[in-house]
């Protein structure tokens, strides 16, 4: 069995460096056409809209991933737009200049909660903080997402948007979006954004069949996929249960060191170390983080993009990973008329193969130009229709043990047409291909893997006559740019955008909730945290409970291990002394949950154990803290293991009571 598996590496291998093979570099005419075959650059091309997720003066990286407070972008319902286009205009910067202008793209994440710690909290003044379960925050929810449409979805100056907004940083977790928010999120983004991808932390039912992205946290870790991890995560799902999602929109993420100096168990030395710079010059770690970025198909990366762009070794290694990952368009070949009549339209025939991980989301098009052989400058250009970077994808199937793809990158010959202008002055011109930045103003930006390249955008590939017949249409003793780097590319901002200032604030303010320990310690407004495997767990919020108020239902199957929590906050304890726990609950007749303290997740004790019926039920618990814990108090309803039911809970209150009067 092994000698086959390594006889089938070896054919992917050789079908792989066969279909990378180009013809020699020339130029030849035949029938009137001329066939360009370009050299291939060897090297990496800081293009956009991928690689790596922090702009680098010096090195690679077109990208900034920033986030966006709620509360700076809306203080209450009845502000506008206005605010949010205002602040992307503050945050759209990058070391005293204009992303714009360093061809720079953000991906942005709104968010309402940090990590749990008191003050780290970002409702808008008219919400009452960590309530994401009423129907008032739903329906803001989705009024926000249409306002963040409004103004992200045409701006130049974002690539993608991530969904952000439920739990700590955005990332679905403490809560974890309901189904219903799912459903409520999926519909206010698909008819938000049509024009920009959307990611998402979590591969949910819904999100997946609406082609949404993946933004994970941790990629790479050997935890977090078989087999030494689940297969519940992004990297197994991608690989097994979604292996074409990647095609729909990016994927992306960030490298999670601190869990590579902090556990064992992430085996720094046998994966990609602990620090970026590790990982760009230690070869073996390099070869793992490449493996991980071809098979998942990433587009761009985070946190490892802290990289010392100043040190050449890193510098070196950087630039291997940024041939990786996402799009690298090779320009095999392309053909052209050798001369048209003016008003006639130009055809341009194209063979290009995409030997990068990942498509091109956006729909720019490529442009091909006319330009004047002595200034090097267009005298006229247009977009080729029919032409469509978005379908050029890389290869498929990854093989980690023959480093290549089993289906190796196809072969795109596209055809497109553009017509000059019957007035164009007859001549002998260069004849050149640009991609361009469809809503930065058609700026020439991201560049073709190949060696013929001026500054400014343009790919030129030989001589055209326009009324006339050029005797040789081969570039000879012309000198050309690298693609690498070009900081001479930019794009337009419309000026509306410019334009916009934020309104002055609304005051609309709700009066913060505080906690008392003689009277109430748990929010009514906080959220309860469901944690359960799958999805097939569900938490809805009723508004039928005892005098018509708010009930959190947990129903479906529990699983193994499902728990419904309630924390003050992170870091946030309860004091020794004697509590008193009120509540109200329902569920499945003869079933049992089991109240218990927890350190964060480190169960401490039990408290009680209530046996469910129909009818709602009070119950009241006394408890003893004698020492403080260590890291936050959590309140955990354990529900029951191996089976189905429905537990509800209403009313839940605690106070402690040996406190002096």
């Amino acid at each position: 069995m092994t000698v086959i598996r390594i006889c089938a590496s070896l054919v992917w291998l050789l079908s792989a460096l066969l279909a990378h093979a180009q013809p020699a570099a020339g130029t030849s005419v035949r029938d009137g056409w001329v066939t360009v075959v370009p050299a291939e650059y060897q090297g990496a091309l800081n293009n956009p809209l991928k690689g790596f997720r922090a702009y680098k003066k010096g090195g690679f990286g077109l990208l900034e991933r920033k986030y966006v407070k709620w509360s700076e972008i809306e203080v209450c319902a009845d502000d506008t737009v206005a605010r949010v286009i205002a602040h992307t205009a503050r945050i759209t910067q990058a070391r005293g200049q204009r992303f714009e202008d360093l061809n720079v793209k953000l991906v942005p994440r709104v968010y309402l909660d940090w990590d749990g710690s008191p003050g780290k909290q970002h409702w808008p003044a008219d919400l009452h903080a960590f309530d994401y379960d009423s129907p008032a925050f739903q329906e803001r929810l989705r009024r926000l997402v249409a306002k963040l449409g409004e103004a992200w979805d045409e701006d130049p100056r974002i690539f993608a948007v991530q969904m952000g907004l439920i739990g700590h940083f955005g990332e679905h977790h403490h809560p974890a979006p309901t189904a219903e928010q799912r459903r409520l999120l999926t519909e206010a983004f698909q008819k938000a954004f049509k024009n920009k991808p959307v990611l998402v932390r979590h591969h949910d039912p819904e999100f997946v069949k609406a082609g949404f992205g993946i933004y994970y946290d941790t990629f790479a870790n050997l935890s977090r996929e078989p087999p030494d991890g689940p297969r519940d995560q992004f990297p197994w799902q991608a690989a097994h249960v979604w292996p074409d999602l990647w095609k729909s929109s990016p994927m992306e993420g960030e490298v999670e060191f601190n869990w590579q100096n902090e556990r064992a168990s992430a085996k720094p030395e046998e994966t990609f170390g602990r620090t970026p710079d590790e990982t760009l010059t230690v070869p073996a770690y390099r070869r793992y983080m490449t493996d991980k970025i071809r098979r998942y198909h990433a587009s761009y990366l985070g946190w490892i993009s802290s990289y010392d762009e100043k040190n050449p070794e890193v510098l070196a290694g950087a630039a291997e990973l940024q041939k990786a990952f996402g799009y690298r368009f090779v320009l095999e070949s392309a053909s052209y008329p050798l001369s048209i009549n003016p008003g006639q339209k130009l055809t341009v025939r194209l063979a290009v193969r995409n030997t990068g991980s990942a498509p091109f989301y956006l729909d720019w098009p490529v442009a091909v130009g006319l330009l004047d052989p002595a200034t090097r400058k267009p005298v006229w250009s247009a977009p080729l229709s029919g032409v469509d970077i978005r379908k050029w994808l890389p290869g498929e199937e990854w093989d980690g043990t023959a480093f290549a793809y089993r289906r190796p990158p196809a072969l795109y010959q596209d055809e497109g047409c553009a017509a000059p202008p019957p007035e164009l002055k007859p001549g002998t011109y260069l004849l050149a291909l640009a991609i361009l930045d469809r809503q930065g103003g058609m700026s020439p930006s991201a560049r073709f893997a190949i060696q013929p390249y001026f500054r400014g955008g343009w790919h030129p590939l030989g001589l055209i006559g326009l009324g006339e017949t050029p005797q040789e249409p081969a570039l000879k003793g012309v000198a050309f740019d690298s693609p690498a780097f070009d900081d001479t590319l930019s794009y337009k901002v419309p000026e509306r955008l410019l334009a916009a200032k934020a309104p002055p604030l609304p005051v609309s303010a709700v009066r913060p909730w505080t906690p008392d320990p003689k009277i109430e310690l748990i929010n009514p407004r906080r959220y309860w945290n469901l944690h359960a495997q799958g999805h097939a767990l569900e938490k809805r919020i009723l508004s039928d409970g005892p005098g018509g108020g708010r009930v959190i239902r947990v129903t479906g199957d529990f699983g193994k291990g499902a728990s419904l929590s309630y924390t003050l906050g992170k870091g946030v304890t309860l004091a020794p002394g004697r509590y008193r726990f009120n509540c109200r609950l329902r569920g499945t007749p003869g079933q049992k949950v089991e109240l218990e303290l927890a350190d964060d997740w480190r169960k401490v004790s039990s408290v009680a154990q209530f046996e469910l019926n129909e009818p709602w039920q009070e119950h009241a618990v006394t408890f003893e803290i004698k020492a403080p814990f260590k890291e936050e108090t959590t309140l955990r309803f354990s529900l029951p293991r191996e089976t189905s039911g429905t537990f509800d809970l209403a009313d839940a209150r605690l106070k402690q009571e040996d406190l002096a009067r």
